[in-house]
């Protein structure tokens, strides 16, 4: 269990408000604050993550599943899937061997994160190959399994695709869910998947459904740029805090 389940919950209910706003950043801010709060561990957290995702994903995805690009999705998961047991296994052993170097990458992944909110690509005149999203695939399985951080490049490659915005919504929660559910069965082999870490993240999903109908209730009384402006200084300081403190121990 956490070291204090009251400011876990806390970084679990802002991640999340984050989330709801921006589309994603849940699973990078609530990593940074544990990392940086010495809140938990960075497995067990990532682990919780994916139950949250998870149960979110099943509410939103499995109504509007047929509205998800089956070809993006069959093509990214082609890279996805070994890229995570490769994640996965990558963070035992860093957990286990060299932690700074652990959240050294974390930290970079949440400033790259940062980034990926506030570049604006311009659309593709056409489709990406399939080894594009095979490739972005791989990538964000890699940190999928090492972070449950699919996002960044997934993200900024979809949204690079000449489709519609909804349907690249609701392609990336069908890769995202589909990515939890599949680090969750990796875990679980891997001997990883504890009681506890099951009991954080069920304890999460009240807080999650919560800050989520918050966020989409209630925005914040700013601009989009605005918005974006002040998320991606959160992120530049929690991985340049994260980052610090591994190169500094």
């Amino acid at each position: 269990m956490p070291e204090s389940l009251p400011l876990f919950l806390l970084a679990v209910a802002i991640g999340t408000y984050i989330q709801a706003v921006t589309g994603f950043a849940l699973g990078i801010f609530l990593l940074a604050a544990v990392t940086l709060l010495h809140l938990g561990s960075i497995p067990a957290t990532a682990t919780a993550l994916n139950i949250m995702n998870l149960a979110l994903g099943a509410v939103v995805v499995v109504p509007q599943l047929r509205k998800a690009d089956g070809r993006i999705v069959a093509q990214s998961l082609i890279g996805l899937v070994p890229a995570m047991v490769i994640g996965v296994l990558l963070l035992s052993y860093l957990n286990s061997n060299a932690q700074n170097l652990l959240k050294a990458l974390l930290g970079a992944v949440i400033i790259a994160a940062g980034l990926v909110l506030v570049c604006r690509p311009d659309p593709l005149p056409r489709r990406s190959s399939p080894a594009a999203f095979v490739g972005t695939g791989f990538l964000g399985g890699f940190f999928g399994g090492l972070f449950s951080v699919s996002g960044p490049p997934i993200v900024y490659q979809l949204y690079r695709q000449p489709i519609p915005v909804q349907t690249i919504r609701i392609t990336l929660l069908t890769l995202f869910s589909l990515a939890s559910l599949g680090r969750l069965v990796v875990v679980g082999l891997h001997g990883d998947l504890t009681l506890d870490v099951v009991k954080i993240g069920l304890l999460s999903l009240p807080v999650v459904a919560a800050m989520a109908w918050v966020g989409n209730r209630f925005p914040p009384p700013v601009s989009e740029r605005t918005l974006r402006r002040g998320i991606f200084a959160l992120l530049m300081l929690s991985g340049g805090g994260t980052l610090l403190m591994a190169l500094t121990a």
